[in-house]
């Protein structure tokens, strides 16, 4: 199958925003598709075109179905327009969407106002017009699956969990980092982008702040990318900037335990609709979790078996961060079992096995109604 990509970024495999794509190209072509590209990432596994709009309809009369992915930054939005391809072979061309927000998301991270509220209601029209285009739509959470459906009346909505690469987290393969001269230290790691307003950064230093009057054992690791966002100087924070994805499995290692919490999605209708690619990492390195029972995090975490669910109550977290580290047992357990789930279930031979699914649905219905 020759599969029209519009995905960005992805292209070189750098930071987390980047890895969905990179894996998903990477799972389909082993299992035999061809990725076509217009978007002049210049990945060397793609058949690429000219990034122009001749280049673009070339590849439109070339594929079998094109992938879209949707997000919920306006500087993406082209992506949404590349759907208008579809008219290059309007009997012959699906099209189907990856949506990876609702376009509410612009509340999360937009200043409140009436510009935003603009830019909210322009863009919702325009997701909303091309969708009528769509052949199918897939959602990285069950929530994702019912705006696809109800919001964006696309009839055939997935769901398709994000994933981790558990070869790339096997714990005989890492490195040494310089975090072995904090052996003494039990490490708490956070990984994530901290000028994300949802990411609940200012949690995790309430409760680094809160343990250090607790325990000072205890040391709090964050790797995020560079952000203007502002870390405060404490005795028992380390931030580390910069790190490349494909080192982060040598850092996480270290980890002792590993945190998931996110804010509450207040501002969203959905609610909370990710599919946080932290999280499958986690389960990858074999980490014993705590995450914030919310939304698809509630249904992977299994509580007491793969991790430990919590509401994001700092007394709360803080007291479950102690009782783990008193338990070693407990911890091994956790890890255990979530990198058997990762080999077993979230890895991304799933999401392109279940991706080539949707795909191949409807070339099919394609080629049926209109034979």
């Amino acid at each position: 199958m020759k599969i029209g990509f519009f995905y960005v970024p992805y292209y070189p495999l750098s930071t987390g925003r980047s890895v969905h794509g990179f894996k998903l190209i990477e799972a389909l072509r082993k299992r035999g598709h061809r990725i076509l590209s217009c978007l002049g990432d210049g990945n060397p596994d793609c058949t690429n075109y000219d990034r122009t709009k001749w280049g673009a309809i070339k590849l439109a009369r070339e594929a079998d179905v094109l992938y879209i992915r949707i997000a919920g930054r306006p500087v993406h939005s082209f992506l949404e327009k590349s759907t208008l391809l579809k008219l290059v072979r309007p009997f012959s061309l699906p099209v189907v969407w990856e949506v990876n927000a609702p376009v509410e998301e612009l509340k999360g991270s937009f200043p409140e106002g009436a510009e935003r509220d603009a830019l909210i209601r322009s863009e919702d029209r325009k997701r909303k017009l091309y969708a009528k285009l769509v052949d199918a739509g897939i959602g990285v959470s069950e929530v994702l699956r019912d705006y696809i459906k109800d919001i964006l009346g696309i009839k055939r909505a997935y769901c398709i969990p994000n994933a981790s690469d558990p070869c790339l987290f096997e714990p005989e393969n890492m490195k040494e980092t310089a975090l072995i001269h904090l052996k003494n230290k039990f490490k708490v790691m956070w990984v994530g982008n901290a000028s994300t307003p949802w990411q609940g950064i200012e949690l995790i230093i309430e409760i680094a702040k809160e343990m250090q009057h607790v325990d000072d054992s205890i040391i709090f690791i964050i790797i995020t990318g560079e952000s203007i966002w502002k870390y405060p100087v404490l005795k028992n924070l380390l931030v580390l900037r910069q790190i490349p994805y494909l080192d982060l499995p040598h850092y996480l290692t270290s980890a002792d335990l590993c945190l998931c919490l996110y804010k509450g999605y207040d501002w969203s209708e959905c609610g909370f609709y990710n599919s946080p690619l932290k999280l499958f990492d986690y389960l990858a390195a074999g980490k014993p979790i705590i995450a914030s029972d919310m939304g698809q995090i509630s249904s992977i975490i299994k509580n007491g078996i793969n991790g430990v669910l919590v509401a994001n109550d700092k007394k709360v977290i803080v007291n479950k961060i102690l009782e783990l580290k008193a338990d070693q047992e407990k911890r091994e357990f956790l890890g255990s079992n979530a990198r058997k789930d990762t080999i077993t279930i979230y890895n991304w031979e799933r999401v392109a096995k279940q991706t080539e699914d949707v795909l191949l649905e409807v070339c099919d219905n394609k080629r049926i109604s209109h034979m």
